[in-house]
Order: structure tokens, then C-alpha cells, then sequence
């Protein structure tokens, strides 16, 4: 995983971990959707292009977005 990645993925990590309205909740579930979508683009043109390697590494990116989608739900969830 290329180091760029992974410092988004902990920046969004740090907003989730620090908002504390349903705006800024919303905020970061705006931009990990947009992320997922463009992935998801990206890999269905990886397979077309018989790129499996290419379309690993996304679906590697996807997972990691996929776990930010489920800190949102479970922050979502009053305790």
C-alpha cells in the first residue's frame, strides 16, 4: 500500500475520531462514497482490461474505505 494512501486513510480516520456533529459525519461519508465510487470505476476498467493485479491493489484500497463506512455506522449508533 503506497504511504499517500494510507496517511488519507488516517486523516479520515482522525476526522471520524473528532467529529462530533451529524454535519461533519455527513462530510466524511460524502467524501469516503465519492472515494468508493471512483474505485469501484477503476476496478470494473482494471478487469476489462485483464489488469488483475491493478484491480487487487483496488479492491485492497476498497476494503480499507469499506472499514471507514463501518466506524461511521457504528458512530452513527447512539450508545
Amino acid at each position: 500500500m503506497d504511504s499517500q494512501f494510507l496517511m488519507e486513510i488516517m486523516e479520515i480516520n482522525e476526522k471520524l475520531a473528532e467529529a462530533q456533529s451529524e454535519t461533519a459525519m455527513k462530510e466524511i461519508e460524502s467524501i469516503v462514497r465519492a472515494k468508493q465510487k471512483e474505485l469501484t470505476d477503476s476496478v470494473s476498467r482494471a478487469f476489462e482490461g485483464d489488469d488483475f493485479e491493478k484491480a487487487k491493489e483496488l479492491l485492497t484500497k476498497m476494503r480499507y474505505f469499506s472499514n471507514v463506512e463501518e466506524k461511521i455506522k457504528l458512530k452513527k449508533i447512539p450508545l
